[in-house]
C-alpha cells in the first residue's frame, strides 16, 4: 500500500511546475457551500469535497444510486426501489454521515440515519460530499462527513416534463416549473418490483417561493414525500431469489418539510421544521412507526475582518420521536460555532473553527478543526486538515424497550478525532487528478452488550474502531460539455474494542477493501462502471459477500423538441447481492438480491 500511495504522490509532483504562484482560481469550477457554511471554490477548500452535477443526477432515479459512483462512499442497499439504502463514508457507520436538505439536517432522531431511497432526484440541482468531519460547524452526526442535498432555486424561466417506462413495471413521471420567483417540481416513481411483495410508489412535490427585498432576500420552501412499499425480507432461498419470507409485510413513509429562510450576503436566518412518519407492518407484535418531528432556528453572521472572512452562528433545534419500543421523548441541542477563512500570504490559506453543543440529555461537547490549503506552485494544491466530531445517542438508543432490548439514558455521545492530507493537480478546465489519506479513530462507540445471564441486550459506550485509506480520483473534460472519470478507495476499517472479544481486530461488517468507479458522461449518453470489493457480513469476519462489477449503458438523442434517452443498468445481468439477513424461522444467513439487467426508455421536453 506505502509502494502504491508513493507511486501516486511522484506521479502528481511530475506534473507539476516548481514556480510559487498565487493561490489560483480555476475557471469553471464548483462553487460549494457545505464545508465551510457559506461559498468558496471547491479548490480553495481544505476538506475533500466533491460534487454531482444535475447533468449527472440524470442517470439515476434516487440520491442512493448517484452516491455509489463517489469515492469513498459505500452505497449499501437491501434490493431495489423502495429496499432500504444507507450510506456509509470512510467505512464509518450510517448513522455517523450528517445528511442535510439544503443545509438543514434530515436524519432521524429516533434511528440516526435517513433512507436515501426516499430521496429523488427530480428537485434537486447538486449534491455536495464532504468527506472530513465537520462537528465543528454542523454538530452531531458529522463524524466521517456531510451530504448536502441542494435542491432547484428559482433563477430563470424554465419548464420541462419527463415520462419514462423501465423493467419490472417501473413508471417514472417528472414535472419542473420555474422562473425568477418559484419553483415547482413533482415526481411520481411506480415499480412493481422484481421480488414477491417487492413493489413501490413514490409520490413527492417540492416548492420554493423567492421574495426579494432590497439587499435581503426571502426563501420559503415546502416540500412532501409520500410512499408505500413492499417489505419482502430475505428470499425463503438463494436459488429462488424472486421469493419473499415476509409476503405481506408492508411499510408507509410520510416525509414533509418547510423552512424559512431570510439572507442578504452577510446574514443567513433559517427556520425549518421536518415531519417523519413511518410505519412498518407487521413488525412482530403488530404495526411498528417511527414518528419524528425536527424543529431548529439558525443564524450565522459573516465579516470581512483583515486578511479574511470570519463567520459565527447559533442553532436551537428540538427533537421529538414517538416510537412504538421507545415511547414518545423530546431532546433539545443548543450551539455556538465560530469559524475563521484567513490568507496570511498568497499561496498559503487557513480555516480555523470550533463549536460547541449542548444537548439535553448526553451532555456537552465541543469540537475545534483546523484546515490548510498550500499552492506550492502553479495548479498544484496539497490540502489538509485536523478535526474532532461526535455523535449524540438517538431517542432508540436512549429509550428502546421490547422486554428483551433496552435503552440507556446514560450513554455519553460517540467521539472521533480524523486527519486527512491530499495532493490536487488541475488540468485544464474542468479536469484534475488528486490523491488523498485519511485516517480516524472513533471512541465510546454505542454497541448492544448482549448478557447471558439476564438474556438482555443493552445499549452501552463500549466501541472503539479505526478507520484508515487512499482516494484516487481522476476527471477529465470532454467534448461538448462531457466529462470522464475514474476513482478508487482503499481502506481499512478495524473494530478495536468491543464487548465481545471475538469481534475485536476484524474488519467491520459491510466495509469494502476496496472499490472502483469509471465512467464517461456526454450529451449523447454515458457509460458507467461501478466496482465494489469483497466485505464481511458479519462481525466475526466468516460471512462474505463476493465482489461485483455493474455496468450501466444510456444513449440520448434530440428529436424535434424532445430528448429521448434509452438506458440499460447491470449491462451484463450481473448476480450480486449488498448485504446479508437471516431467514425468520431457520435463522440461515442469506442474501438479499439485487436487481439484474434493467431497460428503460424516457422521454424529456423543455420548453
Amino acid at each position: 500500500m506505502k509502494i502504491k500511495l508513493a507511486s501516486l504522490l511522484v506521479c502528481l509532483f511530475a506534473l507539476t511546475a516548481s514556480s510559487v504562484a498565487e493561490v489560483p482560481r480555476f475557471y469553471g469550477e464548483e462553487v460549494v457551500v457545505t464545508a465551510a457554511r457559506m461559498p468558496q471554490l471547491i479548490s480553495q477548500s481544505p476538506w475533500n469535497t466533491s460534487v454531482i452535477t444535475s447533468e449527472e443526477l440524470k442517470n439515476f432515479k434516487t440520491v442512493g444510486e448517484a452516491l455509489r459512483l463517489v469515492a469513498g462512499i459505500d452505497s449499501q442497499s437491501f434490493g431495489y426501489l423502495g429496499a432500504v439504502n444507507t450510506i456509509r463514508v470512510h467505512g464509518a457507520n450510517a448513522s455517523q454521515v450528517l445528511i442535510l436538505v439544503d443545509g438543514s439536517r434530515i436524519n432521524s432522531p429516533l434511528l440516526g440515519t435517513f433512507d436515501m431511497g426516499d430521496l429523488l432526484t427530480g428537485d434537486i440541482e447538486k449534491i455536495e460530499i464532504v468527506r472530513a468531519p465537520l462537528s465543528a460547524v454542523y454538530g452531531s452526526d458529522a463524524i466521517s462527513g456531510v451530504i448536502n442535498i441542494i435542491t432547484k432555486s428559482p433563477k430563470e424561466s424554465k419548464k420541462s416534463i419527463f415520462a419514462s417506462a423501465a423493467s419490472f413495471g417501473t413508471q417514472q413521471y417528472k414535472a419542473n416549473f420555474a422562473d425568477e420567483r418559484f419553483v415547482l417540481s413533482a415526481n411520481y416513481l411506480k415499480s412493481d418490483g422484481f421480488r414477491t411483495n417487492s413493489d413501490y410508489l413514490g409520490k413527492n412535490i417540492v416548492g420554493k417561493v423567492r421574495l426579494p427585498v432590497g439587499n435581503w432576500e426571502t426563501l420559503l420552501d415546502l416540500a412532501y414525500y409520500d410512499a408505500v412499499k413492499g417489505v419482502p425480507g430475505v428470499p425463503t432461498s438463494e436459488s429462488d431469489p424472486g421469493s419473499a419470507t415476509e409476503p405481506n409485510d408492508r411499510q408507509t413513509d410520510k416525509n414533509a418539510r418547510l423552512a424559512l429562510s431570510i439572507k442578504n450576503k452577510e446574514v443567513n436566518f433559517k427556520v425549518y421544521h421536518n415531519a417523519l412518519d413511518q410505519k412498518l407492518d407487521p413488525y412482530i407484535w403488530g404495526a411498528s412507526t417511527n414518528l419524528a418531528w425536527q424543529t431548529g432556528v439558525e443564524w450565522q453572521h459573516t465579516l470581512k475582518l483583515g486578511l479574511g472572512d470570519f463567520l459565527y452562528g447559533l442553532e436551537a433545534r428540538e427533537d421529538t420521536g414517538n416510537g412504538t419500543m421507545s415511547g414518545q421523548h423530546t431532546i433539545r441541542n443548543y450551539a455556538l460555532f465560530v469559524q475563521d477563512v484567513f490568507q496570511p500570504r498568497q499561496d498559503l490559506s487557513i480555516t480555523a473553527g470550533v463549536r460547541g453543543d449542548k444537548h439535553s440529555v448526553a451532555g456537552e461537547s465541543v469540537n475545534p478543526r483546523i484546515g490548510i490549503i498550500f499552492n506550492p506552485a502553479k495548479d498544484l494544491i496539497i490540502r489538509s486538515s485536523l478535526g474532532s466530531a461526535f455523535r449524540a445517542p438517538t431517542l432508540n438508543e436512549l429509550y428502546w424497550n421490547d422486554g428483551w432490548m433496552f435503552g440507556n439514558a446514560s450513554l455519553k455521545p460517540e467521539k472521533a478525532v480524523s486527519f486527512d492530507i491530499g495532493l490536487e493537480r488541475r488540468l485544464g478546465q474542468g479536469s484534475y487528478a488528486k490523491v488523498n489519506y485519511f485516517l480516524s479513530s472513533v471512541t465510546d462507540l454505542i454497541l448492544w452488550d448482549w448478557m447471558s445471564s439476564t438474556i438482555e441486550t443493552r445499549a452501552k459506550n463500549v466501541g472503539e474502531a479505526a478507520l484508515r485509506g487512499v482516494e484516487f480520483e481522476f476527471v477529465k473534460s470532454l467534448w461538448a460539455g462531457g466529462r470522464g472519470f475514474i476513482n478508487f478507495t482503499w481502506q481499512k476499517a478495524e473494530n478495536k474494542k468491543d464487548f465481545d472479544p471475538l469481534a475485536e481486530g476484524k474488519t467491520i461488517r459491510y466495509v469494502p477493501e476496496s472499490k472502483l468507479n469509471a465512467g464517461i458522461n456526454y450529451a449523447g449518453g454515458s457509460l458507467l462502471i461501478k466496482h465494489m470489493g469483497e466485505r464481511y457480513a458479519d462481525n466475526y469476519n466468516t460471512v462474505k459477500l463476493a465482489a461485483y462489477t455493474v455496468v450501466d449503458l444510456g444513449i440520448s438523442r434530440k428529436l424535434a423538441n424532445f430528448d429521448v434517452n434509452f438506458g440499460i443498468d447491470n449491462l451484463f445481468d450481473e448476480t450480486y447481492s449488498e448485504a446479508v439477513g437471516n431467514h425468520p424461522i431457520t435463522y440461515a444467513n442469506i442474501e438479499y438480491p439485487m436487481p439484474g439487467r434493467r431497460y428503460t426508455l424516457g422521454i424529456r421536453c423543455d420548453f
